[in-house]
């Protein structure tokens, strides 16, 4: 077993546990009750709305391509970013740029300007979220502080990152450090790749689509409460809880925020009254965590084994011959 699918096994394992976890802390039987007569139907739904966001997540990959003037075909390129997605339980999402070492390993594309997309993405995915938890931040008494906090420094990190008098002096004092000094190339090369993407017109349209791509995952958090029987969710409410401790396990830093994400969500639902037991608001976490976490890594395993059978595109030596 290689180093990527280690990662990926630790990311499963650690999955299982805290769900595990979870589920010895509330009413077992009422959780798989809850589980087994929820309606496929919603089920269904709730997939089908996670691969709209999905859609939309890729038409800004693909504007990131074709701001970097990379010429990828359509195929491989949607194989190489739903790949990604099986790195989607490293910490911080890092794991993705494997979409950047599949990048280089078929098309020789430089990984020093293509890592910066993954960080674009996961910048804007962020914003997106900022924007659905804050139409419910006034209203709604829960991470008030978090949100700030975070709001503000991942607005510092956009102003820094398009003042380049400021990035080319950190630069300068990087590439004194001994050991890691000679990589100021490469940081150089990912920064000017960085600063084109979260160029302030790009950036604008990159938020829409993840606020867009976003919400249908939020729309199937309030179909999935509404099924479990928690009538008096608004989709407001709903919106904000889905996208507020989304938001707290993306910068818990943990592997998919596995554990920050799920407590959260279930203290929250309880916090709010939209669920009376526990059991109720563990079985709607799992199940819109299984529809988009897992549903994505699960994709992203098939997507990955699919390219390395060769499927998704041809090298550019193979279109020529």
């Amino acid at each position: 077993m290689g180093k990527l699918e280690k990662r990926i096994l630790w990311g499963v394992i650690f999955g299982a546990l805290v769900y595990a976890a979870i589920a010895l802390f509330t009413d077992a039987k009422g959780l798989l009750a809850s589980l087994a007569s929820f309606p496929v139907s919603v089920v269904l739904a709730a997939l089908g709305l996670s691969v709209l966001n999905y859609a939309l997540r890729f038409a800004k990959w693909q504007l990131y391509l074709k701001k970097l003037n990379f010429a990828v075909p359509l195929g491989a390129s949607l194989n190489i970013f739903i790949a990604g997605m099986a790195m989607s339980v490293t910490p911080g999402k890092i794991g993705e740029v494997l979409k950047s070492m599949l990048l280089k390993e078929r098309y020789d594309l430089p990984v020093a300007r293509s890592a910066p997309i993954v960080f674009a993405e996961r910048i804007t995915d962020l914003l997106g979220l900022f924007v659905i938890a804050g139409v419910g931040i006034a209203t709604f008494d829960f991470g008030r502080v978090a949100f700030g906090a975070a709001l503000v420094l991942v607005g510092l990190l956009i102003v820094v990152l398009n003042r380049p008098s400021i990035v080319h002096k950190l630069l300068n004092l990087w590439e004194k450090l001994p050991l890691v000094g000679h990589l100021r190339g490469p940081l150089e090369q990912s920064y000017e790749a960085a600063r084109e993407l979260l160029s302030w017109r790009l950036l604008s349209g990159t938020t829409v689509l993840s606020v867009l791509g976003w919400s249908m995952e939020a729309f199937a958090f309030y179909l999935i409460l509404h099924a479990l029987g928690a009538e008096h969710a608004t989709l407001q409410s709903a919106s904000f809880i889905f996208a507020m401790t989304t938001i707290l396990g993306a910068i818990s830093f943990l592997p998919g925020g596995l554990g920050v994400a799920e407590a959260s969500m279930i203290g929250v639902l309880m916090l709010m009254g939209i669920f009376g037991d526990e059991s109720s608001a563990t079985a709607a976490t799992y199940l819109i965590r299984f529809t988009t976490l897992w549903f994505g890594v699960l994709l992203g395993l098939g997507a990955l084994g699919w390219f390395r059978l060769g499927g998704g595109g041809l090298t550019p030596a193979e279109s020529s011959t």
